[in-house]
């Protein structure tokens, strides 16, 4: 919820507007110049936020026992996915069978009765993945139908696999084969439910499962959504992932890449196209680049970018571990993490730098994005989204210097103001706020208290803070 607190500044007003929004470095560099252009007819919905967890959490008692729910009710209308590596390494029953070798974790209906109580608490829709590196189509069918029971309304859609780009001796065929008998099975037990796929890794191979995948649907589409997933960078790369690698345009040009291509084909099949798993930096994440606010930056920069390229929906893979515990349990790009062991087992989490991202995506409410030119994509991430009679611009200044900006907003507008995330360097752990304000112990958000612009034109000059990124709202 927004608390309009409007503190004026001192602003230059004729048919240019200056602004000066608490830069934290000295003079700002050459003016870069922006200018909003036309609607791309490509808009945010309202549950585009959402969070990816590795299956096996749901075996335990925290996620639904802690504050989880209230992180995730902040953000308003979400998706959760569990699914991962460990999708394949979690064994269901509603029998009680022994738990397999090849397995490390059993999911029960029991388990499915608490995920439930999180999605009422929360507000959120479910995609529950099944295993599929270990085929067994009537299980998946059997996890299915109580799910279905279980979740109800809550149930989003049954994901089937996780990364089969990285099963061994596999292929795009294979997986579509395997994909049907999944789908064949679903259906006896719970149908209507929905299933989404292929949900392919990074790398260049899962292109190809999304082209096959989506060339074979055509012409009798019955999926939920198209899924993939993005990480720009990976951990075990050498040389190491760096804050510069992070938000480089290197970096965003794979972003676009995957996102264009996931969303032109689901737009082709005539569903949503989703990136339901993904982060900063794959394989757990970095210390000191995915877990600071460097990674912030990049989370609204690359929520915007996908977003405008048409995905409905990408969702930063999470976890629910003590912060800085051994990975895989604890990954360094997650949104929150608990102090303590104990805070862990019980769910009390706390925020994390890249949450931010999610809560500034979320702040911008829904519109439909208008084209954007930037002299300075290396410096500066700039979108522009239309609602009515009202103009919201994204600013991120992902460099160490204070930016000056000078934007043409290709109509009128006569009043507006603004609100920052920003944070005292780019390496913060701590110290980050949105609008003048933290997010809460508890997970709760007080709102922002935004800045008044005084405007009465068609250009907006801004001096934007040093790694920031800045919130315009502008209205004719």
């Amino acid at each position: 919820m927004r608390k309009r607190h409007l503190a004026p500044i001192a602003l230059t007003v004729a048919l240019v507007a200056t602004a000066s929004v608490a830069a934290h470095a000295a003079t700002p560099a050459a003016s870069l110049s922006v200018s909003v252009g036309s609607s791309t007819g490509v808009g945010l919905g309202s549950s585009f936020v959402g969070f990816s967890f590795e299956a096996n959490v749901l075996t335990g008692t925290g996620p639904s026992a802690g504050n989880l729910y209230q992180y995730m009710k902040t953000l308003g209308p979400g998706v959760m996915r569990f699914g991962g590596n460990f999708v394949d390494t979690t064994f269901w029953t509603s029998k009680g069978e022994p738990q397999p070798s090849w397995a490390v974790a059993t999911l029960t209906p029991a388990d499915l009765t608490r995920l439930k109580t999180l999605a009422d608490n929360s507000g959120w829709k479910v995609i529950l993945g099944v295993t599929l590196k270990q085929p067994d189509a009537a299980r998946a069918a059997d996890e299915a139908m109580f799910a279905k029971q279980i979740l109800g309304s809550s149930l989003y859609a049954i994901e089937v696999g996780n990364e089969p780009n990285y099963y061994p001796n596999y292929s795009p065929a294979r997986y579509w084969s395997d994909f049907q008998a999944y789908r064949a099975a679903i259906a006896k037990t719970a149908p209507g439910v929905g299933l989404v796929g292929p949900s392919p890794g990074r790398v260049s191979a899962g292109d190809t499962y999304l082209k096959d995948f989506a060339s074979r649907e055509t012409g009798k589409v019955d999926i939920a959504a198209l899924t993939g997933h993005y990480y720009p960078l990976c951990a075990k790369s050498s040389p190491a992932p760096t804050i510069s690698a992070l938000l480089s345009t290197t970096s965003r040009t794979g972003e676009k890449g995957r996102a264009d291509l996931v969303a032109g084909l689901a737009k082709g099949l005539g569903v949503p196209g989703l990136l339901d798993e993904g982060n900063s930096i794959s394989c757990e994440g970095t210390d000191g680049v995915s877990d600071v606010f460097a990674s912030a930056l990049w989370g609204v920069d690359a929520q915007l970018l996908y977003a405008s390229a048409g995905l409905q929906g990408f969702y930063l893979h999470s976890a629910v571990a003590r912060c800085g515990a051994p990975k895989p349990l604890y990954k360094a790009y997650t949104p929150f993490c608990a102090a303590t062991d104990a805070d862990a087992a019980a769910g009390i989490l706390r925020v994390r730098p890249v949450y931010y991202s999610s809560l500034v995506v979320h702040a911008l409410g829904t519109g439909t994005f208008a084209s954007v030119s930037n002299s300075d994509l290396t410096r500066l991430r700039a979108y522009a989204l239309r609602n009515g009679n009202e103009l919201k611009l994204v600013l991120v200044n992902v460099t160490t210097s204070a930016l000056s900006t000078s934007i043409a907003l290709g109509a009128t507008y006569t009043s507006g103001n603004t609100e920052a995330l920003t944070a005292p360097s780019l390496t913060s752990q701590t110290g980050i706020m949105f609008g003048g304000h933290f997010v809460g112990k508890n997970g709760t958000f007080a709102g922002t208290a935004p800045t008044a612009l005084s405007i009465n034109g068609n250009h907006l000059s801004l001096n934007l803070p040093a790694g920031s990124a800045t919130v315009v709202t502008l209205d004719r």
